[in-house]
């Protein structure tokens, strides 16, 4: 597995990048032994988080990126610029590290690491492999828990059509998801165009399915679902392979005989169609100018995102 392959580098206490050669392809970066940051196409990465949420205009974040990766400073650039503050750029990398480990760390793929290799954002909060480790295995925990198969992450989402009860109460991404379900969009893909991280929306549509709220429908038509679905259907038919091998004798073994009745042997030889609920289209921030990005209502007090990320390492 993955987590297996960073160990030795981790232990080495070195800085580079482990590049996943296989599907669906994404990149793990230490930093002195610790993981930086991690990224994978089917997971919200940094940017998505701040643009596709409209947190942080999209020409902002390009202009940082020009400036910025050459010298791996897309993060400096953007708190120089006070379109965000070191706390909350901390806090996003976390989140979207541990989002992308979700999906690699438990994968048998090849992987080629790249020494001194860095990602172009910048310093970002690094953590231990083992504390990764153990919140990757929280998540399969509370996802498993909410709704036992797996299938509906890479399914369409579909509200249903007929609710249990007069009164339903959504939180507020829950009622993200519900407005912008569409029949083809799956959790995965409503995250990346929610720019929030997938866990949560994958957990929050597991938990809506459990109460009646949502069904799964069709398998995702993205790329980013169908590579999930493709990557676990293989490592599904591994795993029931390796058990199968186990089970069944050598090709070339011999079998046992049978004992014959009677006195005691000789001694044996060689052994239908849904109406969504009305959808509320998803809010565009109108793009402000650079220098007035700094004074956005939506920033989050330094206290809180100092708390968030101290919770996050803790989990």
């Amino acid at each position: 597995m993955l987590r297996e392959s960073l160990e030795p580098w981790c232990a080495a206490g070195v800085t580079g990048a482990l590049r996943i050669l296989d599907p669906p392809g994404g990149v793990v970066y230490v930093v002195d032994g610790r993981v930086a940051y991690a990224e994978t196409p089917v997971a919200s990465g940094v940017e998505r988080l701040l643009t596709a949420s409209g947190r942080l205009p999209a020409d902002a974040w390009r202009a940082a990126v020009t400036a910025g990766r050459a010298q791996h400073r897309i993060g400096p650039e953007l708190v120089d610029a006070g379109l965000v503050t070191q706390a909350e750029l901390e806090a996003l990398g976390v989140i979207a590290l541990y989002d992308a480990a979700f999906f690699l760390f438990d994968l048998v793929v090849a992987a080629h690491f790249e020494h001194r290799a860095r990602h172009p954002v910048g310093h970002l909060r690094t953590l231990d492999l083992r504390t990764v480790c153990q919140e990757v295995d929280r998540r399969k925990r509370l996802l498993a828990d909410a709704w036992p198969d797996a299938a509906i992450d890479t399914a369409a989402v579909l509200p249903q059509r007929r609710l249990r009860s007069q009164c339903v109460a959504l939180t507020a991404l829950q009622w993200e998801v519900v407005a912008n379900a569409d029949r083809r969009r799956s959790p995965i893909d409503l995250a990346r165009l929610l720019g929030r991280d997938t866990f949560t929306v994958m957990l929050e549509v597991r938990r809506m399915a459990r109460t009646g709220l949502v069904e799964p429908g069709r398998p995702g038509g993205s790329a980013a679902a169908e590579s999930v679905a493709t990557v676990r259907a293989r490592a599904a038919a591994g795993v029931t392979a390796t058990a199968t091998a186990t089970a069944q004798p050598g090709r070339h073994a011999k079998p046992v005989a049978e004992p014959a009745p009677g006195p005691p042997p000789e001694p044996p030889g060689e052994p239908r169609p849904h109406v969504p609920l009305p959808r509320r289209a998803v809010r565009q921030e109108p793009d402000r100018r650079t220098e007035l990005a700094g004074t956005l209502d939506t920033r989050v007090p330094e206290q809180i995102l100092t708390r968030l990320i101290a919770g996050l390492g803790a989990l």
